[in-house]
């Protein structure tokens, strides 16, 4: 079983060095976000002619003007960005190359991955190999987009949740670290908190040692998310407000000047429909200034939007399926430009999970959304609920909190897909003639 523990890890270590670093190097373009993670750090790409023409860039240099300091949050994904920053220094030109920040992430990766082996049995090993090292997944090593900590978080809080003994506090610990990564991540919260505190106050939990760790585990958590929401930026919340309003709510409405109207704001802004905060025609600067973002559209006014007309959400959830099970961001291209390839193109090699995300899960959204909800009902399965559950706030929270970037966005509710679809094999192994007794039921 170790031998096969082994192979399986060397095979993952293999393909994501293939990926990686053999020419033409696999990445992640940047569409304007790499600025508010390494521009805190003081480095810019060495290529300025274009910063977002669906390329990847391997090389950054000091460059403390590439910032967009009120766009910026602290993130857990500073302990890699930071990590090759400090490695950079002993480079003889001072230059941060793109590669070094994959090998971060997939050290890191592979740290979890072990961790992960050690805790699970054989059946999920070759599936988590098939899935985990898609070039949906392994582009976003070569960036310095903020997923990659919440892959590795995540995967860290899965394997530490299935090991037979948990450690309540590393436990908490890698569900801080995930919340910390993207203020989407947040979605997790009440699940995260919920859990503990159910496990907290139950009459046995009490009685038994270690009940103040569990306290302190869910003070982590809770300091975690406080700390996420008071540090979103404002301008950022002001964006995507106006992205869900412009580019969700009033394209999906049948009476877009009512809705405008139910939501505070002149019916006559209509014709900014289908505009993003950043795209072509947008009024965003020009209601920002008038106060209209801010005053008269708020958070809070289209989070109560949505709670008193129900059936919006299921219309914007069935305008996003088709995309939302797509792991390939729509606009960020996979190879630099001296790999020949025209903008914005992608990989193909590694892509049979893409694949199944996209022509299976993708034309079945609403059949997925369904056994979401009613697989672990009818199993009483409390673990497949967790996950299940976890997923369709994920799925919220991205959908209804932005309307921008859709796919990347989706990135943690497909990784909680996944693992569901996993843990629902191990169910079906469970059943099989000869299999063992499942100690989770």
């Amino acid at each position: 079983m170790r031998a096969l523990r082994v192979g399986v890890w060397c095979a993952a270590a293999a393909i994501l060095s293939f990926q990686l670093f053999v020419p033409p190097i696999i990445g992640l373009s940047d569409q304007g976000d790499f600025a508010r993670m390494i521009g805190r750090f003081g480095y810019a790409p060495e290529d300025k002619s274009s910063f977002w023409d669906a390329y990847v860039k391997r090389k950054y240099v000091r460059d403390p003007a590439f910032r967009y300091p009120k766009l910026e949050q602290p993130s857990s994904e500073y302990l890699f960005v930071g990590a090759a920053v400090l490695l950079t220094k002993l480079a003889p030109d001072g230059r941060l190359d793109i590669r070094l920040m994959g090998f971060i992430h997939m050290a890191a990766f592979l740290t979890a991955f072990w961790y992960l082996l050690r805790s699970t049995p054989p059946v999920v090993w070759l599936v988590s190999l098939l899935i985990l090292t898609d070039v949906g997944y392994v582009a976003y090593w070569n960036s310095f987009y903020a997923e990659p900590a919440s892959c590795i978080f995540l995967l860290l809080l899965i394997a530490e949740t299935a090991r037979p003994k948990v450690n309540i506090l590393r436990w908490s610990a890698w569900a801080a670290l995930l919340i910390l990564a993207k203020p989407q991540n947040l979605a997790l919260a009440p699940i995260l908190i919920g859990f503990i505190l159910y496990r907290l106050l139950t009459r046995a939990a009490l009685l038994k040692p270690g009940g103040a760790e569990r306290w302190i585990a869910a003070a982590i958590i809770i300091v975690a998310c406080v700390f996420t929401l008071a540090t979103i930026p404002e301008p950022l919340k002001q964006a995507n407000t106006y992205n869900v309003v412009f580019l969700s709510i009033l394209p999906e409405s049948k009476t877009p000047a009512k809705n405008l109207q139910a939501l505070g704001a002149d019916p006559s802004l209509a014709k900014f429909s289908g505009t993003g905060a950043w795209s072509p025609g947008t009024g965003f600067d020009e209601m920002l200034k008038s106060g209209v973002i801010g005053q008269q559209l708020t958070p809070a006014k289209i989070a109560k939007f949505y709670l008193t007309h129900p059936v919006r959400i299921w219309r914007h959830t069935r305008a996003l399926l088709p995309v939302a099970f797509s792991l390939r961001p729509e606009f960020c291209g996979n190879f630099e430009r001296s790999s020949g390839r025209p903008p914005g193109a992608k990989s193909h090699s590694f892509a049979v999970w893409s694949w199944f995300h996209e022509r299976v899960l993708g034309r079945a959204g609403r059949f997925v959304v369904f056994a979401l909800i009613l697989v672990p009902i009818f199993l009483r399965d409390r673990w497949l609920a967790l996950l299940a559950a976890s997923a369709i706030f994920a799925f919220l929270v991205a959908a209804l909190g932005d309307a921008w970037d859709n796919v990347k966005h989706m990135f943690l509710f497909n990784l909680l897909v996944d693992a569901w679809l996993v843990l629902m094999l191990c169910r079906i192994a469970r059943t099989l003639p000869g299999a063992r007794p499942d100690p989770s039921r």
